[in-house]
C-alpha cells in the first residue's frame, strides 16, 4: 500500500526548551500507520534572523536568569552549535529524503523562521502544513502567506495522519477536519474542529529517536544531564491572561470536548520506562502547565507509580497548589527542582489583569514550604503588562524578596495571539491585530511601548530584577544605576555570583530555557 514521506520542520531557537513531545508523538502515529518520517531541527543552529538571540546562552547567564554550568568541558562539547546555512541544509535534507509533505510546528515566535525556511526551499514544490499554537490562534494571518499551503487548527493527531493518507492515495484533502486548506484559486477551505483526542489511547512509546541524541542533553541546576520530557497533562484548568490554554479550552468547548486532559499513570509509567530502557534518560522533565492539577487520588497514584523509578525530576506548578504533604511526598520519590509561576506581586493587578486570584499573605505562607523542605525552586515573573508601571513591577520584586528562592526569573511580556492579554493590548492601542510577536524570551526590548513605561525601560529593569530581589535594599541605588550603566552592572553581577551562586563561572553554554530550571 502506498504511503507518504513526511518531513517535520522544527524552527526552534538555539537553547530553547527540551524535545517537544508533540512532534515525537505525531511521528510515531505516522509510522504506526506505515508512513516514513524525518526531521529538520534548527535548535543548535547559529542563525542570524529576527528571532535569534544574539549570544543567547550568554545573555541568559548575563541577566542572571540561569545558573552557569560548572565544569563538564567534555559534556559541553555535546551542545556545540551548527554554523552551516540552515536553508541549504534543509534543501539537502529534502533532496535526500524526498518527502511528500513538510509538517512545520511553530509558535508565534518561531513562525518567521519557519516561513523563511519554506520560502528558501519553495522551488522544490513540496506541499506543506503549518501546525502549533500560532496557526491555531492566528490562522488567517498564517494562511495569507503565499508559501503556506495548509494549516491545522487545534490538535493534529488525526488530521496529520489523514492528510498523509490522502497524499499517498492521491485523494482529495478538502474534507479533513481541523484543516484550513488553500485552494488553487486562492480561496480557503475552513474545516470544522473535531473533538480532542483521548490521550490515554495514544501510544506510550513515541518517536523520541527522531531527534538527534544531542537534543537529549540539557543543563539543569548548572549540570548537563540526559533529560527527556514526559507529558502528564494536556492543557490547564486555569485562566491566566497571558497563556493560550484558556483559549484552547474555549476552542474545544465549541466542539463538545474538553481540552484539559490528564494521562493515566499506566501510560506515564510506560513512557518513562521506555525513556530509561531505550534512551538511558537520567532525568525526567514533566511536561505540564500545572503539575499539581491532579485530584488527591491522582496525586497518590502518581507517587505510588513513581516511587520505584526515583529518577530526579523537574516540574512546574502554581503557588496555590502547594501543600507540605504534597511537596514532601514528591521529594521522597525524586523531585529535584520545581518552578512556581507567580508572574506579578500586586494582588489587585494580578487578579484583574493577570487573572490569578490569591493573596500575597497566602503566597508567602505557602512558599515557606519548599524552603523548609530544602527543595530548590525558581519563581517565574513577568513585567511589561498593559497598564503596568514601574511601581507595580516593584510590587513583584518586593513579594519575591519574601521567598527564599534559588532564583527569580523575569520575562518581558509577549502578548501572543489567542491570549486575553493580547486582546487587552489591542484594545489599548498598544499593538495591532496583525502584529507577529517574533521575539524570544531574553530580548533586549519587549513588544509594547507604553506611554507610562517605555519598552527600553522595561528591559533595563528586567536585566537587574534578580539583583533587586536578592541584594539588601540599601544596595538599591547602586542597582538602579546599573540599569543603564554597564560598568556598574558588571560589578554587581560578579558580586551576585560570588554571593548567591558561589561557584566557578564558565562562559560557554548556560542553562537552556529561562524559567524552566
Amino acid at each position: 500500500m502506498q504511503k507518504s514521506k513526511v518531513l517535520f520542520i522544527y524552527p526552534n531557537e538555539r537553547g530553547m526548551s527540551v524535545i517537544p513531545p508533540a512532534i515525537a508523538l505525531l511521528s510515531q502515529l505516522l509510522k504506526n500507520d506505515g508512513h516514513k518520517t524525518d526531521l529538520f531541527d534548527t535548535t543548535f543552529y547559529d542563525i542570524e534572523d529576527e528571532i535569534a538571540l544574539k549570544d543567547a546562552d550568554e545573555n541568559l547567564e548575563k541577566t542572571l536568569q540561569v545558573r552557569p554550568i560548572q565544569g563538564q568541558e567534555t559534556e559541553k562539547k555535546i551542545l556545540q552549535t551548527i554554523t552551516s546555512n540552515p536553508s541549504l541544509d534543509l534543501r539537502k535534507k529534502i533532496l535526500q529524503f524526498k518527502p511528500d509533505l513538510l509538517a512545520i510546528s511553530c509558535t508565534e515566535t518561531t513562525f518567521p523562521r519557519a516561513l523563511k525556511l519554506v520560502q528558501d526551499t519553495r522551488d522544490l514544490g513540496i506541499y506543506n502544513i503549518f501546525g502549533g499554537v500560532f496557526p491555531t490562534f492566528a490562522p488567517q494571518i498564517v494562511i495569507d502567506y503565499k508559501e503556506v499551503d495548509s494549516l491545522c487548527v487545534g490538535e493534529g493527531e488525526k488530521a496529520l495522519v489523514d492528510l498523509a493518507n490522502c497524499i499517498a492515495k492521491k485523494n482529495k484533502i478538502e474534507n479533513i477536519t481541523n484543516l484550513w486548506i488553500k485552494n488553487i484559486d486562492g480561496s480557503i477551505q475552513k474545516n470544522p474542529i473535531t473533538k480532542p483526542v483521548d490521550i490515554n489511547e495514544l501510544p506510550a512509546v513515541t518517536d523520541i529517536g527522531l531527534f538527534d541524541q544531542q537534543r537529549f542533553y540539557r543543563p539543569l541546576g548548572g549540570k548537563i544531564r540526559k533529560v527527556l520530557p514526559v507529558e502528564t497533562h494536556r492543557g490547564c484548568p486555569y485562566t491566566c491572561a497571558f497563556c493560550n490554554s484558556p483559549s484552547q479550552n474555549w476552542l474545544y468547548s465549541k466542539s463538545g470536548g474538553h481540552f484539559f486532559r490528564k494521562k493515566s499513570m499506566k501510560l506515564i509509567k510506560e513512557e518513562i520506562v521506555n525513556h530509561i530502557k531505550n534512551w538511558g534518560t537520567e532525568y525526567v522533565f514533566f511536561w505540564a502547565d500545572t503539575f499539581l492539577a491532579w485530584s488527591e487520588k491522582e496525586f497518590e497514584d502518581f507517587c505510588e507509580m513513581y516511587k520505584d523509578i526515583k529518577l530526579p525530576f523537574w516540574c512546574q506548578t502554581r503557588i496555590e497548589t502547594i501543600s507540605e504533604y504534597k511537596l514532601k511526598k514528591l521529594k521522597e520519590v525524586g523531585l529535584d527542582r520545581i518552578t512556581f509561576g507567580m508572574e506579578h506581586g500586586n494582588e489587585k493587578f494580578r487578579r484583574d489583569v493577570v487573572k490569578r486570584n490569591y493573596s500575597n499573605k497566602k503566597a508567602i505562607e505557602l512558599m515557606k514550604i519548599p524552603s523548609e523542605l530544602e527543595i530548590p525552586f525558581t519563581v517565574n515573573n513577568i513585567i511589561g503588562f498593559p497598564g503596568e508601571t514601574r511601581e507595580l513591577a516593584f510590587d513583584t520584586i518586593n513579594l519575591n524578596r519574601e521567598f527564599k528562592s534559588d532564583n527569580a526569573t523575569c520575562s518581558i511580556l509577549i502578548p501572543f495571539a489567542g491570549t486575553e492579554i493580547r486582546k487587552l493590548a489591542e484594545q489599548q492601542g498598544l499593538i495591532s491585530s496583525d502584529k507577529i510577536c517574533a521575539i524570544a524570551n531574553s530580548t533586549d526590548e519587549g513588544v509594547l511601548d507604553m506611554p507610562q513605561w517605555g519598552k527600553k525601560e522595561v528591559a533595563q529593569l528586567s536585566r537587574v530584577f534578580p539583583m533587586y530581589v536578592k541584594f539588601p535594599k540599601e544596595r538599591w541605588p547602586e542597582i538602579e544605576k546599573a540599569e543603564t550603566d554597564d560598568k556598574n552592572y558588571k560589578t554587581l553581577y560578579k558580586e551576585f555570583l560570588n554571593t548567591y551562586w558561589p561557584k566557578k563561572v564558565n562562559k560557554s553554554i548556560t542553562e537552556a530555557a529561562k524559567g524552566l530550571f
